[in-house]
């Protein structure tokens, strides 16, 4: 079996409670679950995020992506490049610091 977590924006366009399905909750796996007409989906480039226990990034504050001020402000491709990649290196960086830093904490309170 072949594994990957995939970072998608989903977009609901029910637009009343009386076309809303009998599954529908609120936005997440159910709405591919059930192959959702209302359901459309864009992917999220260079981005990273936390997800709570559902699998749902819950909060903007939860999740940053490469864009905006982020971007070179000329239309240089290759500076783009250079610091697409400088944001990745970062982004990986991060991503082993928290985990670094959580099994520390874990490991602390084992032995206390």
């Amino acid at each position: 079996m072949i594994m990957k977590h995939v970072l998608l924006e989903m977009y609901c366009k029910c637009n009343t409670e009386k076309e809303k399905p009998n599954y529908c909750d609120v936005i997440g796996h159910n709405c591919i679950h059930h192959n959702c007409k209302y359901l459309s989906t864009t992917c999220c480039p260079n981005e990273i995020a936390f997800a709570g226990s559902t699998g749902v990034v819950e909060s903007f504050d939860d999740c940053i992506g490469f864009g905006g001020e982020m971007e070179p402000e000329t239309l240089d491709s290759s500076e783009y490049g250079v610091l697409l990649s400088k944001w990745k290196e970062i982004c990986k960086k991060k991503i082993d610091e928290a985990y670094d830093e959580y099994m520390e904490f874990k490991n602390k309170r084992i032995i206390e």
